[in-house]
């Protein structure tokens, strides 16, 4: 029998740098917005005792002699018996003869990562020549790693960040003060919003939480948590306010995005977006002016999971 070799979650993190994954996800932003990914629809199963989620996401890069599977859980009643709401694996196959190589045991933090530098790519792709606040909306893990990789990539310090459970609020406040943040939780969603022009939001929400009367002129939101059907963080309405609208996929926005709530709604046209890939090529302009409200809508793709999956694979399974 031969057995698949499995890569262990310390050997996945010890394999990369935060510069690695940067690159690696970006350059997969851009090899998608070329049309250079062939990547089906992702699998969503939800489940509702307890509550939790499982995307499934695969897909393959032009010219890569290997193509990638990933599993990613999300249950979100973890944290309460203190474990990561998040667990996953990534199969790694060769798209020479379809013979699976290794697993890639990270237990759904290629995810989380690549997740984080897909975020701070868009805040970067974004935003205003001035940055006033840097604000996160959701405390979760996510929130956390939003906070840090769009800090460490903008050269920030500062934070304010809402949640809706104080409790929550204050954990995550002394996380990230220990992590050597500054930061200022707010009361309510409009407070953030009148002292931040850089908002992230990381939330499983069904319902708005950004309004659209509330965005100043010059604000650029990154909106991360809607990424099953159902979910919504931002008001329909403040796509019609918005100069640039960035996606990380068309379809995908459309179909269980912020961006689709605007489309079907008729605030914008279907053809109102932009693809992230093509600002961080140089090929489009993610903001004309200070003036402008800019969104980005991720809802995650299957070329990051590639990317990052194959690097590990380059480095570690060979």
């Amino acid at each position: 029998m031969i057995m698949l070799p499995v890569i262990s979650f310390e050997d996945i993190q010890a394999s990369l740098t935060e510069a690695d994954i940067l690159d690696a996800v970006k350059g997969a932003l851009i090899a998608h917005a070329r049309g250079e990914v062939n990547s089906p629809p992702p699998g969503m199963l939800q489940l509702r005792n307890p509550p939790g989620e499982c995307h499934i996401k695969f897909g393959h890069i032009e010219h890569s002699d290997i193509y990638v599977i990933k599993i990613a859980g999300g249950f979100f009643e973890n944290p309460k018996m203190g474990i990561s709401a998040s667990s996953g694996l990534v199969v790694v196959l060769s798209a020479q003869t379809g013979a699976p190589l290794c697993v890639l045991d990270d237990k759904g933090w290629i995810t989380n990562i690549r997740t984080a530098a897909a975020g701070a790519l868009a805040a970067q792709a974004g935003a205003p020549s001035q940055i006033s606040g840097l604000g996160i909306i959701g405390t979760g893990e996510q929130a956390e790693l939003q906070a840090k990789w769009t800090c460490g990539l903008l050269g920030l310090k500062s934070i304010s960040v809402y949640g809706r459970t104080e409790a929550n609020v204050k954990t995550y406040v002394e996380r990230m003060t220990q992590a050597g943040y500054s930061v200022t939780p707010v009361p309510n969603v409009p407070a953030l919003m009148k002292s931040c022009n850089l908002v992230i939001t990381t939330t499983p929400s069904h319902r708005a939480l950004i309004m659209g009367g509330d965005v100043q002129p010059g604000t650029h939101i990154v909106a991360m948590g809607a990424d099953n059907p159902g979910k919504q963080e931002l008001d329909s309405a403040l796509f019609g306010r918005a100069a640039v609208i960035m996606v990380d996929d068309h379809d995908q926005c459309v179909h269980h995005g912020d961006f689709g709530f605007a489309v079907r709604e008729s605030f914008v046209p279907p053809n109102a977006d932009i693809a992230l890939g093509a600002v961080l090529a140089g090929d489009a302009s993610g903001r004309n002016s200070d003036q402008d409200i800019t969104i980005a809508d991720l809802t995650g793709i299957a070329a990051q999971d590639i990317a990052v999956g194959g690097l590990i694979w380059n480095r570690r399974g060979r």
